[in-house]
């Protein structure tokens, strides 16, 4: 089984979806025939301030990512972390980004505000925005496990440069990413034994 740490990076917009989410996280992977154990991690892990970039109002997600191995690497070597958080971040050379994933850390974080109905003026709908953050949770842990982008739009790991593509692809891996990610993940039990 591949060790899984949810951790919040904000105390709203994911602690009180944090059981939904992980049990369509873990029956994303359980479809593509791969097992989770997932575990809460039981504090908020609040990005600091030097991961802020005032001029644009955003969080700078590799310094997030960065910060968070720190906080959580030691506790299980084998485990990976994905914080999540109700913030809204960025990478150079792009206007923001839901998610990043660094494997060679085996962190992750996933930033939710813009897969929020009401950034975008509308009335807030739980349903599609617990669905938004559980397929981007998946596709960040798919990066962690070694997948790339897929070309199947409808593949959960296909690459959203919108909400309309996040909300167009499913919540599962497609046929190959399926196959490549059991091979991925045995490799990681075998390590872990």
């Amino acid at each position: 089984m591949v060790r899984i740490y949810l951790v919040p990076l904000t105390a709203t917009g994911f602690l009180e979806y944090v059981d939904t989410i992980s049990s369509l996280v873990e029956d994303s992977f359980t479809s593509a025939g791969v097992r989770l154990e997932t575990y809460n991690w039981p504090e908020v892990v609040k990005p600091s301030l030097k991961c802020y970039d005032w001029g644009r109002m955003q969080y700078i997600a590799s310094c997030v990512v960065e910060e968070l191995y720190k906080k959580t690497s030691t506790l299980d070597p084998e485990g990976y972390s994905l914080g999540v958080g109700m913030l809204d971040a960025y990478e150079p050379g792009l206007n923001f980004v839901f998610g990043l994933a660094v494997p060679a850390k085996k962190t992750a974080a996933v930033f939710t505000k813009r897969l929020r109905e009401e950034y975008y003026g509308k009335p807030a709908r739980y349903d599609l925005y617990v669905e938004r953050v559980a397929k981007e949770v998946t596709h960040e842990l798919g990066h962690l496990l070694g997948l790339q982008h897929c070309g199947d739009r409808k593949c959960v790991m296909s690459f959203s440069n919108n909400v309309v593509e996040v909300d167009y692809k499913s919540r599962f891996f497609c046929e190959k990413c399926a196959v490549a990610l059991k091979t991925m993940a045995s490799h990681y039990m075998s390590r872990t034994k």
